[in-house]
């Protein structure tokens, strides 16, 4: 005869629970291993150190061409706040992503050629038709490009963070952008241009006043915008002492004085008419200047995140702006690795 024994009231409830389907999205999850804590989530903010592997920053236009990279990068304090998930199904949804941060270029890349018997370590490619190779130059111009990025971007994913912690994503939004600083195009007649012939047959603020109408003529000053310091020492650049100013600024902001030779050997003729720190001013203005704050441009971002370590999230993300401005075209590339620490509400 089979013994009747009463169940535990506790073991009923569970399969009850089990079978009830009004709780069928839970059994789903229990199955799937997700846990079924309820949590108000709004938003979460992430600070967090980023250290770019790859970068690359490329301005073409007007049939100019100059590419930017960082000699030895550094990690860089950035700063992200995510909306709640919203989930399409179980291993799909979107969020939307605010991102800033910033970055400073230091160095040029350029190609050169060379003769074919070189025995260059660099990187070389041979021209078609020519004895001669083209080789890829990593040089400190003196030149110096900050930029201070945000992009808000809405990103779908794929991954259950509940289930294993990875999470993929991708997605497109908008930036804004301030930057600030110079780039040499690595055109000689360029150079020579902006610093010789509007010497000629003039006297210091007829030069000065020369200089500044060709920084402002590339069209990559913006008046409206960008910084209104160097602007307005740009704009009265013959006046007073703004000729040391911008010098001093600009050695404030980071920038050094050239070391391209065609540069130093132009400059040599001015020492006797400009102080080391007028020199600097004009070492930067011989360069193109750029001071803008493009807004609203197109950025993307892809990105691969892990589960937490403790307190600290991981994440490997492909992200940058590409955008026209002043007829060039930028196009910035950033592979860098964060460390971040969610903190949710």
């Amino acid at each position: 005869m089979p013994v009747n024994a009463d169940l535990d009231e506790d073991v009923l409830k569970k399969i009850r629970r089990h079978y009830d389907p009004n709780l069928s999205k839970e059994k789903v999850d229990r199955d799937l291993g997700i846990s079924t804590d309820k949590k108000a989530k709004y938003f979460s903010i992430l600070p967090g150190v980023n250290h770019v592997v790859v970068n690359d920053l490329e301005i073409k236009g007007q049939g100019k061409k100059a590419e930017m990279e960082v000699s030895r990068p550094q990690p860089n304090f950035f700063f992200d706040v995510k909306s709640k998930d919203f989930r399409i199904n179980e291993a799909f949804g979107f969020q939307f992503l605010f991102h800033t941060s910033s970055i400073a270029f230091d160095r040029q890349r350029y190609s050169q050629l060379v003769s074919g018997g070189s025995n260059s370590s660099s990187s070389s490619s041979k021209a078609s038709g020519s004895s001669e190779e083209s080789e890829i130059i990593h040089a400190d111009l003196g030149t110096r490009l900050r930029v201070d990025y945000s992009y808000l971007i809405p990103t779908f994913y794929w991954g259950n963070p509940d289930v294993d912690g990875f999470r993929m994503g991708l997605g497109a939004g908008l930036a804004d952008l301030r930057m600030r600083g110079n780039v040499d195009f690595r055109e000689s007649w360029d150079t020579i241009g902006r610093l010789v012939f509007p010497y000629a047959d003039t006297n210091r603020t007829d030069f000065l006043n020369g200089m500044a109408q060709l920084q402002f003529s590339s069209g990559l000053v913006d008046l409206k915008s960008g910084d209104p310091v160097f602007n307005y020492l740009l704009f009265n650049l013959s006046q007073n002492n703004n000729l040391e100013w911008m010098g001093l600024y600009l050695l404030g902001q980071g920038v050094h004085f050239s070391t391209d030779l065609l540069s130093i050997l132009t400059y040599i003729q001015y020492k006797d008419h400009f102080s080391p720190l007028e020199l600097l001013a004009l070492g930067a203005l011989s360069r193109s200047s750029i001071n803008s704050k493009p807004k609203n441009v197109f950025a993307y971002m892809i990105f691969l995140e892990t589960p937490k370590f403790g307190f600290v999230k991981f994440r490997f993300s492909v992200n940058g702006p590409i955008f026209n401005d002043s007829g060039f075209r930028f196009r910035m590339t950033l592979f860098e690795l964060s460390a971040m620490i969610p903190i949710e509400f």
